[in-house]
């Protein structure tokens, strides 16, 4: 996602990056879920600390075009991931979550889409140092 201070969040060019951007991120996702289960192999935690960082990136954009450049999306990622874990600490689980909740949210809600898009690059790195253990 390209993004320009305060470009309108509709603008047909970042509905178009922002669906791709959710697309590939629950192909990720899934990847990580269904790629042992499918004997196909599981992305790589560097694979995962690379797309954790796109996303981050994304999500940095949508706040900035939603006049929030100086957001630290990373900590509000992080801080909704460790609310969304307080009783059970499924990263997993997360992603998912929040992954529905930035899609169903959409770009019109910038910043809380950002955030939400912030915890599943979270939940992605917590998955990357988890590599080798058991999903499910």
């Amino acid at each position: 996602m390209t993004a320009v201070a305060l470009a309108p969040l509709t603008l047909s060019a970042n509905r178009q990056t922002f669906d791709t951007c959710i697309a590939l991120t629950l192909q990720m996702v899934a990847a990580v879920e269904f790629a042992p289960v499918l004997s196909a192999e599981r992305p790589t935690r560097e694979l995962l600390l690379d797309f954790a960082a796109q996303v981050e990136r994304n999500a940095a954009d949508i706040a900035r075009m939603d006049g929030h450049g100086g957001t630290n999306i990373a900590a509000l990622g992080e801080d909704v991931y460790r609310k969304l874990t307080v009783h059970r600490d499924e990263p997993l689980r997360v992603a998912y979550h929040a992954l529905h909740s930035a899609a169903f949210l959409g770009l019109e809600q910038g910043i809380t889409t950002a955030t939400m898009l912030g915890a599943v690059a979270y939940a992605l790195r917590v998955l990357a140092q988890r590599e080798g253990q058991l999903l499910h």
